[in-house]
């Protein structure tokens, strides 16, 4: 029932109902203590009543009003008077997102710059362990500073309600036998469908669907009735975007990611999503544009490219041919080996490797010389393991020590030294594995090479790890090699560790020269 203006929700004046939704109802409001204007969003009392959702609701609010961003709509605060539970924000001048697109698709560079802004929102929620889980037009508005997130993780629960063009879920009512739908049917990823639960790559599906729908003035699954669009979303595959100039066909390819079925086909976080939208943004603009500020954007493709290559001055062979280098999937003639893995200090080694002196990229590289490749090494500084850097330069071969990691916040806590060796082990590897799956991901070509002294005792241990992460990772799967280096090798210069890793990543150059061109 809606509220009344000049009704009082504890020190909150209800003005006006300015929107309502699926989630309850939004009234300009008036906070009498500080004499400002607010938003006032009123909870249904189903959810209201309902102990776990409001022990839940809580937590979040309390987590959420810790959380600043210039995108994320500020929460003030969060209450119930009189059993009516409700949350104060700050109040918005402008249109949702929604109200926008009844009038047709954005243009490409103002879609490009609210998906950056959304997705840089997200990704600060995600560091601070609040999940979406409804992202959509509606929850996003357009002000004159940009787009503003709303509306974050208070769907939780199951039977569906229309309202308007949207189907969201409200009430408890399980879609499946174990576990419930949360969300905008629309938007939401087919494990959300399935009743799987959702996490940080859930709302990444989410802005996918945001982001077709924003370039292409309409959404990517639609149907008569919910049925169809749960089938739809869980079996058909995204359209791609319409062939709208000057659409880029890698914002197509960045859009499709996002929107994968399985979860780990996705972009696995929204910094990812992100750097790759505004080099998208940067390749569209003429010189001396800018759609993405300087210290957003972080730096330019080129600009990796650029210091990779002086990292690896003196041991590339035709460096110039890294700096004008096509992407692989052109045929290009000299494929890229990158060769990840250092003697670093911070890096996170196993104890055998360390006490033999490091990984010996160097010694690789030696090895490696003679082969018709451009060869990139890391530098001694931690940056190299940034994943966009890496598939900056579109390798068709990573070399990659499984157990050198860089993982500064382990670091910080943990000395690196025997006594700790077991704990900064596994989450670097985690990382690292991680990282594989990106890369492969972003770039359909790249093959992969990983090697380690530790990891595996035998054969069968390293069979199963591939196995694991072809299945963890789908797109791995025939890209990737595993090579255990025996432990009574002193070094990565035992004449026979040197030939077998050269042998693997000659295979390997071999397999992605005869690889069908990617588009």
């Amino acid at each position: 029932m809606p509220i009344e203006p000049g009704t009082r929700l504890g020190p909150y004046e209800i003005l006006q109902a300015i929107g309502a939704g699926g989630m309850g109802e939004v009234y300009r409001g008036r906070d009498t203590r500080l004499d400002r204007t607010v938003a006032i969003k009123v909870l249904p009392s189903t959810l209201a009543q309902d102990p776990a959702f409001r022990e839940r609701f809580e937590r979040e609010a309390r987590t959420l009003s810790h959380i600043e961003h210039p995108h994320i709509c500020p929460l003030y605060d969060v209450g119930t008077h009189e059993g009516t539970a409700y949350l104060v924000m700050q109040h918005l001048e402008g249109e949702t997102l929604a109200q926008r697109l009844t009038r047709g698709p954005l243009d490409v560079g103002q879609a490009l710059a609210l998906a950056i802004e959304i997705c840089d929102a997200l990704d600060t929620a995600h560091k601070h362990n609040v999940i979406h889980r409804d992202l959509k037009p509606g929850n996003v508005m357009l002000t004159k500073t940009g787009a503003k997130l709303l509306d974050f993780g208070i769907a939780k629960a199951g039977a569906v309600k229309t309202s308007g063009r949207d189907t969201t879920v409200v009430q408890h009512d399980p879609v499946t036998g174990d576990g419930t739908i949360l969300g905008t049917l629309h938007y939401m990823a087919p494990e959300q469908l399935k009743g799987l639960g959702a996490d940080i790559r859930s709302d990444i599906f989410s802005l996918g669907v945001v982001m077709y729908e924003m370039f292409a003035g309409k959404r990517p699954f639609d149907a008569a009735d919910t049925a169809s669009l749960i089938a739809t979303i869980l079996d058909r595959p995204a359209p791609s975007l319409p062939g709208l100039a000057p659409m880029p066909h890698r914002l197509d390819r960045a859009i499709q990611a996002a929107m994968a079925k399985d979860p780990d086909d996705r972009w696995q976080t929204c910094r990812d999503l992100s750097r790759e939208l505004k080099w998208i943004a940067e390749e569209r603009l003429p010189t001396g544009a800018t759609a993405v500020p300087a210290a957003a954007r972080g730096p330019s493709r080129r600009q990796w490219i650029g210091a990779a290559a002086l990292a690896a001055a003196g041991l590339a062979i035709g460096v110039p041919l890294a700096l004008n280098r096509t992407s692989p999937s052109a045929g290009n003639a000299t494929p890229v080996v990158v060769l990840m893995d250092s003697t670093h200090p911070m890096r996170v080694y196993d104890d055998a490797t360390r006490k033999a002196g490091g990984t010996n990229a160097d010694d690789l590289t030696d090895q490696l010389r003679d082969l018709p490749v451009v060869l990139l090494k890391e530098t001694t500084g931690g940056s190299w393991h940034r994943e966009e850097q890496i598939l900056g330069q579109k390798p068709d071969v990573l070399v990659v020590h499984r157990s050198c990691f860089y993982d500064a916040t382990l670091l910080d806590d943990l000395p690196l030294n025997q006594k700790y060796q077991p704990q900064l082990y596994p989450p670097a590897a985690d990382k690292l594995e991680t990282l594989l799956g990106y890369i492969a991901l972003g770039n359909p070509r790249t093959r992969f090479v990983v090697y380690s002294r530790r990891s595996w005792a035998n054969d069968s241990e390293k069979s199963a790890w591939v196995a694991g992460m072809e299945q963890r990772f789908p797109r791995l799967k025939g890209r990737l090699t595993a090579f255990a280096v025996p432990l009574d090798r002193p070094t990565f210069r035992h004449p026979q560790t040197a030939a077998e890793i050269k042998q693997l990543v000659t295979r390997a150059l071999d397999t992605t020269m005869k690889a069908p061109s990617q588009p």
